[in-house]
């Protein structure tokens, strides 16, 4: 068949056919299918894990319990599962492809029907923000790093739950930490040259936006740190040694490669991620006055811009997914706000103001806002955690932000950020002296599922309990070729 006698739009639907047909039959890792919040980032202090939980966090104990075992039956993931090797032909390079970024092969000059890797390298790319490429799932390394972050923090929380120096949820952290970071076969080398890469004949390279996909560092920073406040046995001093050698040389990369420092000098979500990603390593490191600078430059830098004195951000509002684009943003600023009151206890950045306004001011503005207004579907969740995290720290005397929540149908209480999104009124109990029931690490929790009807998108962030009936659809498709969209 000649691809001359077709339309641009049918020859690169044809060659975007061919690349997902040449996904699914290619052995991909077996990533998590099953649905519950994601949450774009944060970060829970240790502190939040000291001492007894209260009896109205049991809830929010058993979800993080059923994750963490259902992230166990996944794990461990590591660079060198890909199908396809970065340029540089080493296995153990990390690499993606930008998500909105769709091959044009009008031009390529080509008679017959392209392959997959032709398209790749001949087509030249274009980019359409907000329409993420499904073909960007022919290589995992960005998800398997998400589910790697997701499984160590919930491992590392539900540890805790249970008055043990070591159990199968410690043991679980250090073979996750170890197979993407540390062992010799399946190591991460600590770079993101390939990192939301280019594809075409001009093409072949990361991307500044590709320092996003690690961003979830700041959950693994979590779970290390609680190992390690917790004098975990199985987070043995030669495993932390390796580990921090490892982040070292990742945090050189961070602060001399051309696309992270592209990265760092973004005024938009792609800023404050750098941030929140670094501040994670030097925490991992040890190194609490270089985490403080960060945050403080942060706040008192590019966060100044970000926020209208109504509570807009108008870098996000700016894309074709402002609803997404502002949350995505609020839930970064959040995660600079605990990880600097972590490194400095005396900071109280919630309230430095941005234009009169604070993170409360943006997050009181967008739920103002609906999705439907900009044409976004299953985003509603996407606020659920942001609004809980504000309410806890602002707090919530007229009972403004438990109120949406409640009429919004999630189960915050249950959800797994209840636990450390503290005071927030809610759970089975006002109690906050009683200890929690005990939890098993014997069988699963069964967690109900809630009432919440909306569901998240492929960037990575918040996404509902329980989504539509579409999206089922489209997660139980994606569960037979072992694709998560978190």
């Amino acid at each position: 068949m000649a691809l001359g006698s077709h339309s641009r739009s049918q020859r690169t639907a044809l060659s975007v056919g061919l690349s997902l047909l040449t996904n699914l039959l290619i052995a991909q890792p077996t990533l998590a299918t099953n649905v519950f919040t994601c949450y774009a980032n944060d970060f829970v202090d240790p502190s939040h894990t000291v001492g007894h939980y209260a009896a109205n966090l049991a809830g929010a104990q058993d979800t993080i319990v059923a994750w963490a075992n259902e992230m166990n039956s996944y794990g461990p993931w590591s660079v060198t599962d890909k199908p396809i090797l970065a340029p540089s032909g080493n296995k153990h390079d990390y690499m993606s492809w930008a998500p909105y970024q769709w091959p044009d092969c009008s031009k390529a000059g080509n008679k017959t029907v392209l392959t997959p890797e032709q398209m790749w390298k001949t087509c030249p790319y274009v980019n359409r923000d907000g329409l993420v490429n499904p073909d960007r799932t022919t290589i995992n390394d960005f998800q398997s790093f998400f589910n790697l972050s997701d499984a160590v923090l919930y491992n590392s929380l539900a540890f805790t739950f249970r008055n043990q120096s070591s159990s199968v949820y410690s043991q679980n952290v250090v073979k996750f930490i170890k197979g993407w970071f540390l062992d010799a076969a399946t190591a991460m080398n600590p770079n993101l040259n390939y990192a939301q890469m280019n594809r075409g004949p001009n093409g072949q390279h990361g991307e500044y936006t590709g320092i996003l996909d690690l961003r979830g560092f700041s959950k693994i920073a979590s779970g290390i740190l609680i190992l390690r406040k917790h004098g975990s046995s199985d987070w043995t001093a030669e495993i932390d040694n390796q580990m921090v050698a490892w982040c070292n040389k990742y945090i050189d990369w961070l602060q001399t490669a051309p696309n992270a420092l592209q990265a760092a000098a973004a005024k938009n979500n792609h800023g404050t991620f750098y941030v929140n990603q670094l501040m994670a390593l030097k925490l991992i490191v040890n190194d609490t006055t270089g985490a403080t600078t960060l945050g403080r430059g942060y706040f008192g830098g590019i966060y100044k811009g970000q926020i209208q004195s109504n509570g807009d951000q108008p870098l996000e509002a700016s894309r074709t997914r402002p609803y997404h684009y502002r949350n995505f943003n609020i839930a970064g600023m959040i995660t600079n706000a605990r990880l600097l009151k972590h490194a400095d206890p005396t900071s109280n950045d919630w309230n430095t103001t941005s234009n009169g306004a604070t993170i409360q001011t943006a997050i009181d503005f967008l739920m103002t806002t609906k999705p439907s207004a900009t044409h976004e579907k299953d985003v509603t969740a996407e606020i659920y955690p942001n609004v809980a995290a504000v309410g806890a720290t602002y707090g919530d005397l007229k009972g403004k932000y438990v109120n949406f929540l409640n009429v919004s149908g999630f189960p915050y209480a249950s959800d797994a950020s209840f636990l450390w999104d503290q005071p927030l009124a809610g759970g089975n109990t006002a109690s906050s002296n009683s200890e929690s029931k005990p939890i098993s690490e014997a069988s699963p929790h069964s967690v109900a599922p809630p009432a919440s009807t909306s569901a998240h998108q492929a960037s990575g962030t918040v996404g509902a309990v329980r989504p539509s009936m579409q999206i089922w659809v489209m997660y139980g498709i994606l569960g037979i070729f072992g694709w998560r969209l978190c």
